[in-house]
């Protein structure tokens, strides 16, 4: 099966209790990738379980999902079931502090949706640009060479965006990548670090 996809990620606790990011990714049908990343926000055990049922949730969500659906009503719907579920499941009718992302990739195409204190970049081999935040959805170009990159609060927080570019220039494996990120994210030693965590995606054609 030919390469289409590489994926790597790195998470730290941070000065945190209790690690409440959760990220997932996997590729289907050669030409389709699908990565979330979901953050508890608090430093609870039930930040924790928020984080893993929401990713758990969309993953399984999209492995139903039929090959012409349309990927941003998808979007929409994972979104309003997983907030439903954890109101009803974890925080007994409140709002769940929860932030949520997804990436989705085909046939050249990524597209996304956020909501809450993660940030999405895109990698063009040069340059990153950071994409739209805050409960939005977006669609833009996606080809051989470029990375799709979700972060924490945690880790953006500490990153910059030249930083972030620098790494991702190196010809290293995705994996490495962001090992080399989160290295960036321990050297500021801030006493304050929340969760951090980094997933990648590079397109390999």
């Amino acid at each position: 099966m030919r390469e289409t996809y590489r994926i790597g990620n790195a998470q730290s606790i941070g000065s945190r209790q209790v690690q409440s990011n959760y990220f997932s990714a996997k590729i289907r049908r050669e030409n389709e990738c699908l990565a979330v990343l979901s953050d508890g926000t608090i430093d609870h055990i039930n930040g924790r379980r928020c984080a893993v049922l929401a990713a758990e949730a969309c993953m399984r969500e999209w492995m139903y999902l039929p090959r012409k659906a349309d990927i941003t009503a998808f979007f929409d719907v994972a979104a309003a079931r997983i907030l439903k579920d954890m109101r009803e499941l974890l925080y007994l009718g409140k709002t769940p502090y929860l932030s949520l992302s997804i990436q989705y990739l085909k046939d050249g195409q990524m597209f996304y949706y956020t909501a809450g204190s993660n940030r999405l970049f895109l990698f063009d081999g040069m340059d990153v640009q950071m994409l739209a935040h805050a409960a939005r959805t977006g669609c833009v170009e996606f080809k051989k060479g470029m990375t799709a990159g979700m972060l924490s609060h945690g880790a953006w927080e500490a990153l910059r965006e030249k930083e972030i570019a620098c790494v991702l220039r190196a010809g290293k494996h995705p994996y490495e990548k962001a090992q080399q990120m989160l290295l960036h994210c321990k050297e500021k030693n801030r006493k304050a670090a929340g969760n951090a965590t980094v997933l990648l995606v590079e397109g390999c054609l």
